[in-house]
């Protein structure tokens, strides 16, 4: 959920000048939006959720994410899996996840619309049977538009797998909408469609809702959940989870 940072362009100076400082999540939707945290802060994200792939079939995971804006519209993020617990009906497995490492630029075009670009690689930190077990290459291109005060953020991202599967194109087409709003000055909701496209391979795509409750300035707490669109998509996913500012 977008805590709306494009609103506040014109307020910065008061905000600056009231060293009132807001945490920007980018959590829970699949979407990112433009633009960074605040500058020079470590922002922390962390959550739980649990997948349903299939009937016999389970997949929790604990997602986390540490943004740090290190300059003016260039930030840098690192996330990952800190635990995952796989199930099927042979067997069960548990491990560290894989690690993404992003550089991000971000363009603000005027106080309502920005764009941003993040580039890097998913790192094979996780045991092949819970990871994809070589480097993956990933950019991703986001729009941000604010209307009123309804957010619309459109990512559109290329994964390059560092797997060459048999039959399979290396290539991963990714896309995502999301739209949300702040519907008191403490709650909002967001809803997301979201989807994967490949060749010689089914489309998944997935619609995600979200309510978020922002406790303070600096922390934002979420909860919801997914449901597949398609027969190849994970049957739901249910999550909560906070985004925490580090500021002093």
């Amino acid at each position: 959920m977008r805590f709306h940072p494009l609103l506040f362009i014109s307020l910065i100076p008061f905000i600056a000048h009231a060293e009132q400082l807001t945490v920007t999540p980018y959590r829970p939707t699949v979407s990112n939006p433009a633009e960074l945290s605040a500058l020079r802060h470590l922002e922390v994200e962390f959550g739980a959720q649990s997948n349903q792939p299939g009937m016999q079939e389970e997949r929790n995971s604990l997602p986390f994410l540490l943004k740090y804006p290190f300059a003016d519209q260039w930030g840098l993020l690192v996330g990952g899996e800190a635990w995952i617990k796989s199930r099927s009906a042979d067997e069960t497995i548990s491990g560290f996840g894989n690690t993404s490492v992003l550089l991000k630029h971000y363009y603000p075009i005027n106080p309502t619309l920005a764009v941003g670009f993040e580039a890097g690689a998913v790192l094979p930190s996780a045991r092949q049977s819970l990871g994809q077990g070589r480097t993956d290459y990933l950019a991703n291109f986001i729009v941000s538009q604010d209307i009123s005060d309804l957010r619309i953020d459109v990512n559109a991202g290329l994964t390059r797998k560092g797997l060459k599967e048999d039959d399979l194109d290396r290539y991963r087409y990714n896309w995502a909408i999301a739209a949300s709003q702040m519907f008191t000055e403490h709650w909002g909701i967001a809803g997301e469609f979201s989807g994967v496209l490949a060749q010689q391979q089914k489309p998944t795509s997935q619609f995600l809702a979200s309510l978020n409750y922002l406790m303070t300035p600096q922390l934002m707490l979420d909860f919801g959940g997914t449901a597949g669109m398609t027969r190849v998509t994970d049957n739901y996913t249910v999550f909560a989870g906070f985004t925490l500012l580090i500021a002093p």
